[in-house]
């Protein structure tokens, strides 16, 4: 290498906004023949798939959650990567403006997985770059590893290649109060009287107010952040619930030797994820970078973003 509970698991698998720098002008960094900026729709696998693109430079392809969050919580994490940068962004389905769900693996990782297949050979492209946040970052060890490729570089952003029961109940132990806030959520959950609606507003609610400031370093400018992130996003908890229960474990580490792609890595040491979880997907990984953000939770991108920024486009070599 170069230099519990439902919950604890859904941590796992899920895991700012601003305005790009503006440096380099369209003229000088000009977007790839072809990919205009603006919003899209297109028929992938039968489904109408919501896509954007943004930006300007070399592609890189930004691989969705599976627990229900649209394509504008992502580009409020990734945005500013569009100053030197083609941004893709697709909402997964049954999210943002694409198709509505025909079954519960539509869901799933897999479906997100083809429906990125589908959009880069829609988009001409016989090989990405591809970066991926918290669940994102976990399935694109799957998706770099099946399809390897079709994948140039992959960017893992605060993924794990493990997580245990061991690891749950580790999560549970640490963390008490917000496993007590977890069970009375889920056990609201359970009210047969509240729509689908209704609950994901509870859920958006509790995890942007409880949990997910928790996994900042400075929880403080935390809620400010994540309202910048995700004031604009939509959240869906039959994803959510889904997601749990899809991956109740998660071990990927027989996948990591299959990537052939060049890879970073990227870990925050504040994270609600240990370290050492980090470590781990990189010591699986035939050719990578491990980089330790020092003042950052599970949002280097949101907490350190100029340091994150600089270590992107260093990575793919348009500074």
């Amino acid at each position: 290498m170069r230099t519990m509970t439902s919950l604890a698991l859904t941590v796992a698998l899920i895991a700012l906004a601003g305005c790009a720098p503006a440096d380099r002008t369209p003229a000088e960094v000009p977007a790839p023949e072809g990919l205009e900026n603006r919003s899209f729709t297109a028929k992938l696998n039968g489904f109408d798939i919501h896509y954007e693109i943004h930006g300007q430079g070399p592609v890189l392809m930004v691989l969705p959650n599976s627990w229900g969050l649209s394509l504008e919580g992502l580009r409020g994490i990734f945005g500013p990567l569009e100053a030197k940068l083609t941004m893709v962004y697709f909402d997964p389905r049954g999210m943002g403006e694409s198709s509505e769900v025909r079954e519960e693996s539509d869901m799933g990782t897999a479906a997100v997985r083809a429906d990125f297949q589908a959009l880069r050979e829609q988009l001409g492209l016989e090989s990405v770059n591809a970066i991926g946040w918290s669940n994102g970052a976990m399935n694109l060890i799957t998706l770099a590893a099946e399809r390897p490729e079709t994948i140039d570089t992959a960017i893992f952003v605060h993924g794990v290649a493990t997580f245990t029961e061991e690891d749950m109940a580790a999560y549970a132990a640490q963390y008490p109060d917000l496993m007590q806030a977890w069970r009375a959520f889920m056990q609201e959950m359970q009210n047969p009287d509240l729509t689908v609606d209704e609950k994901t507003e509870r859920m958006r609610a509790m995890w942007l107010e409880e949990w997910f400031p928790l996994s900042f370093a400075d929880q403080a400018a935390a809620s400010a952040t994540l309202d910048r992130i995700f004031g604009d996003a939509e959240f869906s908890w039959g994803h959510s619930d889904y997601s749990q229960r899809e991956h109740p474990t998660f071990d990927a580490r027989d996948q990591l030797p299959l990537i052939t792609a060049r890879c970073l890595v990227i870990t925050g040491a504040h994270d609600t994820m240990p370290v050492s979880k980090g470590e781990e997907l990189a010591a699986g990984i035939p050719d990578v970078d491990f980089v330790l953000f020092e003042s950052s939770g599970h949002y280097a991108p949101a907490e350190e973003p100029e340091a994150f920024e600089d270590l992107v486009f260093s990575f793919l070599g348009v500074n």
